[in-house]
């Protein structure tokens, strides 16, 4: 059966001039983690409410309160061929909240990012932002930008974003894999809407995760073909803040300004404010294997400085009133990739393709 040819999404430029899109329904109520720490060994513990905020003291003694945050290791699963064998490759839908407006780009922060005087053409700082740095920050909790998010984990810290009731998806590097090759995580967060120092539905905790390799810090193509991960969370966060859909990208879409990234840049607001770019261009695709699937490298030249990784790249289709991700911000300024159109060099580089569906579709499967 001849492949099914998927029209490109839509222009950039063109998804900009939309207008926003007023929710059909009311919002219902919706419970999230305020408050998530070890109580083990407290005594005596008092909530009170006052001038709007909520307080809890505990007697903690001079130790404090307990420093680890689970018990054990988050168990990992890593994918093989076997897992994914009836799954083929998956268009996945996104899901838009009850009560919540769509935009279609997101509210820029205030004060948001500036560059220095003298700085804003032809610059290239260090094979990661290339002419104009066109990133701005933003502060929106319409969707889908609610749906993005910081993670954290022991020791370091990323970006992430819904993508499903239970799911968040970011880079597998981003992970702290301290459990070996068959073992788990010591600990993994997510923040949807990380907006300095905090979000509007609280910090959720992991309980799994799933992948098919676990990235080291600097990769190779083939890694990056594959770094990304999914984190399964404690609460049904998806189903209040939305997710987007996906589609797997292909070939034909290069060399056009069709998407939008999203991440939390180290270097703007010492990534406590999330960064958009729009007009997004991928510029050459290179395809790599393991247990039996297909992954991409997408070279592109769109600005990607640390603190980005596990950001998603997505675009917009038709009428939908969600985006697809078609990428998962990983490596930057490559030395170089040989791709079927030639070979790039300093690059920077999202990780995608077929693997990327089976991932996100075993998960959707397995963890509703």
């Amino acid at each position: 059966m001849a492949k099914r040819r998927v029209p490109p999404p839509a222009l950039h430029a063109e998804v900009a001039k939309r207008r926003r899109v007023k929710p059909s329904s009311p919002a219902p109520d919706a419970r999230v983690p305020l408050l998530d720490v070890p109580l083990k060994g407290l005594t005596e513990v008092s909530m009170s409410m006052e001038g709007g905020r909520l307080r809890v003291d505990a007697n903690v003694g001079v130790r404090g309160l307990g420093r680890r945050r689970s018990e054990g290791l988050i168990p990992a699963t890593r994918l093989t061929e076997r897992d994914v064998v009836d799954l083929g490759e998956k268009e996945l839908e996104g899901a838009v909240p009850a009560g919540v407006p769509t935009s279609f780009v997101p509210r820029k922060a205030r004060p948001t990012h500036r560059l220095p005087d003298g700085k804003g053409t032809d610059v290239d700082r260090g094979g990661t932002i290339f002419d104009t740095d066109d990133r701005y920050l933003f502060d929106d909790t319409s969707f889908p930008w609610r749906t993005t998010g910081k993670v954290r984990t022991e020791g370091q810290w990323g970006s992430g974003t819904t993508i499903g009731p239970r799911l968040v998806l970011t880079a597998s590097h981003v992970i702290n894999w301290t459990g070996g090759d068959e073992g788990g995580v010591s600990w993994v967060t997510f923040t949807p809407g990380y907006f300095d120092g905090s979000g509007p539905w609280g910090e959720i905790a992991a309980t799994h995760v799933i992948y098919w390799i676990q990235a080291p810090g600097t990769l190779s193509d083939e890694q990056t073909a594959f770094d990304y991960a999914i984190l399964v969370m404690s609460d049904r966060i998806g189903d209040v803040v939305g997710y987007p859909g996906y589609r797997t990208y292909d070939e034909r879409w290069n060399d056009e300004s069709y998407w939008q990234y999203i991440g939390y840049p180290g270097e703007l607001a010492s990534g406590e404010r999330p960064a958009f770019q729009g007009e997004g261009v991928v510029s050459s695709v290179g395809d790599h294997s393991t247990s039996g699937q297909t992954g991409y490298v997408m070279g592109h030249f769109n600005e990607f400085t640390p603190g980005q990784s596990g950001g998603i790249t997505w675009g917009w289709w038709g009428e939908e009133l969600w985006p697809r991700v078609v990428g998962v911000g990983s490596t930057i300024g490559s030395t170089a990739v040989q791709t079927p159109s030639g070979t790039t060099t300093g690059d920077n580089e999202y990780g995608g393709g077929p693997a990327l569906s089976a991932l996100i579709g075993w998960a959707r499967a397995n963890f509703a």
